[in-house]
């Protein structure tokens, strides 16, 4: 019996040291790491597009001409490290883009037509309709007293859902609506308005109170859909009403501008006004394509994005540097949460504040020699510019306004805002804020806003501008500058450019014509779509350095997953589920973040850019828009 035990103990200790031995074996390669590593490296689709005239009969348009504006093809990367330092950072995105032409019918212009007056209200010409009747070379007189002011978000749902019933566009893909008024026997001079969004801190109502934020254009409230009426107007924001002189902006080159349709034809304005139909195919190009449907992020959103398992955090540090005022009165902690939530639903965002005085703060003397106040060496230097003064003093004394970096916790969006006075801004009065980089090689580092008296007066609190630059922190570009690949082109709303103006006038609190205060339907497309592509390319990334390693049953069953989300991420993308992409692309991507911790990685979110060299392009910041500087 003892013999029989002792056998069966020697077969037993035998099994052990064969499971330890198939154990300490080097376990195989992931087939799914390798598969994810291999995916294609380029997000290939095509977006459907259509164009629909309203108003316009077909001789109207020669479609040549305005075929011949049109871009082909989409391949979106990082700006401002390309235009500060030279630095590629593709967002690994291939689109071809395909055009639909419709002429709506007269049926459809007069239901329309009819609607616009139905829900329009009479008011007093705007001052630059005035404007317009004292330009010399004009080819008619807008008659006094009345212009009709029609809603600008009733109007994109109207054209949005009969474009669907009546005309059967699938508006699911994006939509431009040229609208052309004039010249039926029911016109009248008209303006959009946009008058439900007041400023949260300040209750400022721009729709209201300025003729400034009377436009020829809007969308992206409801949907894929933008209009553009040149029979309305003339507005302030593309300058369209001044028809007599060139340079409008006094930066020396001619700015160009879409005149109001009646004047094509006349060639005594600034400039011969005589192709409409190549005019509206640059707006459509570089404007409605290249600035609010498909549009090019500023920084990398991979960088701004938290580590699985965590979320975002604003810190805000306020600086009192005004004896009659209190900061924490003109900011709204509420709404920049919610707002900022409602761009990224996928994880929590917090919002901290901490008041203190700007004296005693470290940053007085900083922030003078920024403001140009004070003469004094500062950290600057090696950046050649004291406009890197807060970013270089803050950076190296981060830690006593921050909380510590830790390896893993929420992400932490660092936001320094100024409570001030107009006199203490010195040379850089009427700026409202920037999201700053490293200067060195475009990666977002902190937000610097500013607030005084003569900014309240005119409207902005710290809440709009907070979440205004953690919109370009994040990513976000204007809708009224941008990038175009195709001609390797930067578009600036400047001499060539100047009518991109126009692009304020949709609903994104991107734009600077401040009547939305959210983000809108183009924000959160082109958020999405960027977020697909880099977290797509980083999967693959991370997936590489997994090839060679042997993975755990767990890792496998994880890469597992992930390679499944991350194909049902690239089919929600051709759905244009653009959302659904997103979500399903960082559900991927955390799969295999995971699996490689499991393998003693410690991957960074984005793998970190190489320092540039920097260019002469100015700072991008974000001043009292150019309307209601006078």
């Amino acid at each position: 019996m003892k013999r029989k035990l002792g056998v069966l103990a020697l077969v037993s200790m035998l099994a052990v040291l064969g499971s330890t031995t198939a154990l300490a074996a080097p376990l195989p390669e992931s087939k799914y790491a390798a598969q994810i590593a291999n995916a294609p490296d380029v997000l290939e689709t095509t977006f459907k597009i259509n164009v629909v005239f309203v108003g316009y009969e077909m001789a109207d348009i020669d479609m040549p001409n305005f075929e011949a504006e049109l871009p082909s093809t989409y391949d979106p990367l990082v700006i401002l490290p390309y235009i500060y330092y030279d630095i590629s950072l593709p967002i690994n995105i291939h689109g071809d883009y395909e055009y639909n032409y419709v002429f709506a019918d007269s049926s459809f212009n007069d239901s329309f037509f009819g609607y616009l007056t139905s829900i329009g209200k009479d008011g007093t010409l705007t001052e630059f309709q005035e404007a317009y009747n004292t330009q010399s070379n004009r080819s008619i007189t807008i008659e006094p007293p009345h212009s009709l002011y029609i809603d600008a978000p009733s109007t994109e749902l109207w054209l949005m859902n009969h474009g669907r019933s009546d005309l059967g566009l699938d508006v699911a893909n994006y939509t431009i609506f040229f609208v052309n008024w004039y010249g039926r026997s029911d016109f009248r001079f008209h303006v959009y308005t946009k008058t439900d969004d007041p400023d949260v801190d300040t209750g400022v109502n721009f729709g209201e109170v300025y003729d400034q934020t009377k436009m020829i254009a809007w969308g992206g409230s409801y949907g894929r859909t933008w209009f553009y009426d040149l029979s309305a107007g003339p507005e302030a924001w593309s300058a369209n009403w001044d028809i007599n002189n060139a340079d409008v902006d006094g930066g020396g080159d001619v700015d160009y501008r879409m005149p109001p349709v009646w004047e094509y034809g006349n060639m005594t304005g600034y400039r011969p006004f005589d192709n409409l139909s190549g005019d509206l195919g640059k707006v459509a190009r570089w404007l409605a394509i290249d600035l609010l449907f498909t549009t090019n992020p500023v920084y990398d959103p991979l960088v701004t994005e938290p580590f699985p398992g965590f979320g975002k955090r604003l810190f805000i540090n306020m600086f009192e540097d005004d004896p009659n005022s209190n900061g924490p009165d003109w900011i709204d902690k509420p709404y920049i949460r919610k707002t900022m939530q409602h761009l990224q639903p996928d994880y929590k965002w917090r919002v901290t504040l901490k008041d203190q005085p700007l004296k005693g703060s470290g940053l007085q003397g900083p922030f003078r020699i920024w403001a140009g106040l004070r003469n004094a060496p500062g950290c600057w230097g090696p950046y050649g510019d004291p406009f890197a003064e807060l970013f270089c003093y803050v950076d190296t004394h981060r830690n006593n306004y921050l909380p510590p970096i830790k390896p893993l916790q929420n992400k932490m969006i660092g936001v320094f805002a100024f409570n001030t006075t107009d006199e203490r801004m010195g040379n850089l009065g009427g700026l409202l804020g920037y999201a700053d980089d490293d200067w060195m090689s475009g990666t977002p580092t902190y937000v610097f806003e500013f607030d005084t008296p003569g900014t309240r007066a005119t409207g902005f609190g710290f809440s709009t501008t907070t979440t205004h630059e953690v919109g370009h922190h994040i990513g976000l570009a204007h809708p009224h500058d941008g990038y175009d690949s195709e001609a390797d082109a930067l578009i600036d709303p400047t001499g060539d450019y100047y009518f991109v103006w126009t692009g304020d006038e949709s609903h994104s609190i991107m734009q600077y014509i401040a009547v939305a205060n959210q983000f809108g339907w183009f924000d959160r497309d082109n958020m999405n779509r960027f977020l697909t592509g880099r977290y797509l390319t980083r999967s693959s990334e991370i997936a590489a350095e997994l090839t060679p390693r042997g993975n755990s049953r767990k890792a496998n069953a994880l890469l597992q997953d992930a390679n499944a989300r991350l194909d049902e991420s690239r089919r929600a993308f051709g759905a244009m589920d653009y959302a659904g992409a997103a979500k399903q692309a960082r559900a991927g991507f955390e799969r295999v973040w995971r699996a490689a911790q499991l393998a003693g990685l410690n991957p960074p979110m984005a793998k970190p850019l190489p320092a540039g060299v920097r260019t002469n392009v100015p700072k991008m910041v974000d001043p009292i828009p150019h309307p209601f500087q006078k």
